[in-house]
């Protein structure tokens, strides 16, 4: 078996074993001096005998604990014990509007931009759960099914782009029937989880019948989050062509055409305690955590899995004995020798 140290930088602790040595030999050298300035050295000794073997016995036990407390800090470890973790996770849609309003720069770089980095960020704190990807315009579709690889959710999400879905508006129902659908999909594991529906949208909503397909959602016992990108003051839409910006997009008369943040679908998707802002400034991520973590999480499997095992205790628990029988232990005899 292997020894190994948790923290072995703490063996440059051993260093205080010979300091320690070097501080108890100028302690007892200049104890001797000071008695010696009270009188007849025959007389103290008669009245106090020092005891030289149980004073270097007391400093062999504090030097001994010394080394033993630097081990128990740098971690012991000898051989290997087997360990259980239960995983536990939910099911995360996110569904991510891919809408040309979503180019829209009232948020730097541009509101899809800004909105796939902050799903980057949370996929980076995620353990364990089940991530899909609805991308949706003016239709939608499932673009990742459920699963564990957040590395091929984020290849996913580098590709997401209005081109994507030619179908121009915002479907919120259609968006919503693709959802339930990804829900109900069957899953390699039967085991129920906690589902949520994360939407990212600017909030504007092109479909008729949005309060009938919420309340499917809300029968299915689908929790829903949402966040908004974008701001109310509004901006135009930037028009590309062959990766190019040749200008922002204009009505039938010519007039430029400016996309606003529209709350109100999204705050009545998620609710009050649902919904988030991405504006100019700040992030989203650490409430959408906390939020997420509001959600109770289904056990999923129980792995078996071998670390190595701690020894620490077997220094400590020495060194503390050495301790206290330092301490017990006393310095000189009292005797006193009588004529």
């Amino acid at each position: 078996m292997n020894l190994h140290w948790l923290h072995p930088e703490w063996l440059w602790a051993l260093a205080a074993v010979p300091g320690t040595a070097l501080l108890l030999m100028w302690a007892a050298r200049r104890r001797r001096r000071d008695l010696e300035r009270l009188g007849d050295p025959v007389l103290i000794a008669q009245l106090a005998a020092p005891a030289p073997g149980r004073a270097r016995l007391r400093a062999a036990l504090l030097l001994t604990a010394v080394a033993l407390l630097a081990l128990a800090l740098a971690g012991p470890r000898l051989g290997l014990q087997p360990r259980q973790a239960e995983r536990r996770g939910l099911d995360l849609l996110i569904a991510l509007d891919v809408s040309n309003s979503m180019l829209a720069e009232d948020v730097a770089p541009s509101r899809l931009a800004r909105a796939r980095y902050e799903l980057y960020r949370l996929l980076e704190h995620l353990e364990g759960d089940r991530v899909g990807l609805i991308l949706f315009a003016g239709d939608a579709f499932l673009q990742c099914p459920f699963t564990t690889d957040y590395g091929a959710v984020r290849l996913f999400l580098d590709v997401a782009d209005p081109s994507l879905i030619p179908t121009p508006g915002t479907d919120y129902v259609r968006m919503i029937q693709v959802a339930l659908q990804a829900f109900e999909a069957p899953q390699p594991d039967e085991v129920p989880r906690s589902r949520v529906l994360l939407v990212v949208s600017d909030g504007e909503n092109h479909a008729e019948g949005f309060e009938q397909a919420l309340r499917q959602l809300q029968e299915a016992g689908i929790e829903r989050l949402a966040v908004g990108v974008g701001e109310t003051a509004g901006a135009p839409i930037p028009v590309y062509r062959d990766g190019r910006r040749v200008g922002v997009r204009r009505d039938a008369e010519g007039r430029v055409v400016h996309t606003r943040l529209e709350p109100a679908t999204l705050q009545a998707l998620a609710g009050p305690d649902g919904y988030f802002h991405l504006g100019r400034t700040g992030e989203v991520v650490p409430a959408l955590l906390k939020r997420l973590d509001g959600f109770a999480r289904t056990p999923i499997a129980t792995e078996t899995f071998e670390t190595y095992a701690e020894r620490y205790q077997w220094p400590l628990a020495l060194a503390l004995l050495l301790l206290v029988l330092e301490a017990l232990l006393p310095e000189r005899r009292r005797t006193l020798q009588t004529a």
